[in-house]
């Protein structure tokens, strides 16, 4: 219980910094643990895959299995790299193979403050 009210916390003051024009806007949210010992969950929808940048953005859903009720979409960035292992169907594929629309669940973790995925797993294909 802990661990949600503080998630919240960090969602709630991400916000409010979002609002008053400080560190992002409210569709844009920081995802994951503050920690880079305590990795944490997030589940959403691909939108775009930057290969040169190693990062993914999402329509964020779920974050550490709270879901989002906001009204308006809420948008992340997750981060990737060589040791990223992508999951679908008990298979493993590269992370070139996510394409828009993918619905994603990520297990990673804090890594000076990018979300960097451990492992992404492909819970709906688009294309299938």
């Amino acid at each position: 219980m802990r661990r949600a009210s503080f998630v919240l916390a960090a969602l709630l003051l991400t916000a409010a910094c979002g609002s008053s024009g400080g560190l992002g806007s409210l569709s844009d949210i920081i995802l994951g643990s503050p920690s880079t010992t305590q990795s944490s969950d997030v589940r959403g929808v691909v939108t775009y895959v930057n290969q040169s940048n190693q990062s993914i953005d999402l329509d964020v859903s779920y974050i550490n299995n709270l879901r989002n009720t906001d009204s308006n979409s809420q948008r992340g960035t997750i981060y990737f790299d060589s040791r990223t292992r992508v999951v679908y169907g008990g298979r493993e594929y590269n992370v070139n193979d996510l394409e828009r629309g993918d619905e994603i669940s990520v297990r990673g973790v804090n890594n000076n403050g990018r979300y960097v995925a451990e492992t992404i797993e492909v819970v709906r294909d688009v294309s299938g």
